[in-house]
C-alpha cells in the first residue's frame, strides 16, 4: 500500500535523442508477472515531445499541467485530476507547461 508521504524509489527516464532538458523519473509500484502491464509515477519537469507511446497507456495527471496537440489542430488541456487514454498508435505531441507527476497504467500487447 502507498500511503501519503510514502518513500518511493525513483530511477531516471532515458530521454530520446536530442532531449536537452534534464531527464524525468518514475518509480514503478506493479509490474506483471508476464510483464505486460505494469503502473507507477512519474514526474518531470515542463518539456515538449512526442506522444507516440509503443503500449497502451492510460494517465491520471496528480501535479502540473500539459497541453496536447493533436494531429487534427485541435488542443488537449490537462490539469490535475485529468484523465488521458493514449492508446499504441496515437500520434500527438506532449506540452508540459509546469513539472509534472502523474500515475501511469501501460499495457503491452495488442
Amino acid at each position: 500500500m502507498i500511503e501519503a508521504g510514502s518513500s518511493l524509489e525513483w530511477q531516471e527516464v532515458p530521454r530520446p535523442p536530442g532531449d536537452t532538458a534534464p531527464p524525468g523519473h518514475e518509480t514503478i509500484l506493479f509490474r506483471s508477472h508476464d510483464r505486460m502491464f505494469s503502473c507507477g509515477f512519474w514526474r518531470r519537469v515542463p518539456e515538449t515531445g512526442a506522444l507516440e507511446p509503443p503500449f497502451h497507456e492510460i494517465m491520471c495527471l496528480l501535479e502540473g499541467s500539459v497541453a496536447i496537440d493533436r494531429r487534427d489542430g485541435s488542443t488537449l488541456s490537462l490539469g490535475p485530476g485529468d484523465v488521458l487514454a493514449a492508446p499504441h498508435g496515437s500520434r500527438a505531441t506532449w506540452r508540459s507547461l509546469a513539472p509534472v507527476r502523474k500515475f501511469w497504467a501501460v499495457h503491452h500487447g495488442p
